[in-house]
């Protein structure tokens, strides 16, 4: 997850508790009153860190299978493909990458 995409949560997180800081009704005239609100956002808050924090592990397991997939071998087609080496050292690595 990037850090936009965290600063939307805590953002979302956030309006979330101010809403219910001020809706209306209850026996204040004005919602929960303000140490109740400011508890409510505390929750959210943490609810929301924990939920990044989930969603930041899994991605960050998926990215990392993804990167380990690709072989010695399959970088180094790349790399002649885009004109990194020459072919004389793109066979010489390859009959040390398949020896």
């Amino acid at each position: 997850m990037s850090n936009k995409d965290s600063t939307v949560w805590i953002l979302i997180a956030l309006l979330v508790g101010v809403v219910l800081l001020f809706s209306g009704g209850g026996m204040m005239g004005f919602g929960m009153g303000f140490g109740m609100g400011f508890g409510v956002i505390i929750m959210v808050l943490f609810w929301g860190a924990i939920i990044w924090l989930v969603i930041s592990l899994i991605n960050a397991g998926t990215k990392k299978s993804e990167e380990t997939s690709e072989s010695a071998l399959d970088i180094l087609k790349k790399r002649y493909a885009r004109g990194e080496v020459t072919k004389e050292q793109y066979l010489e690595m390859e009959t040390e990458l398949t020896g």
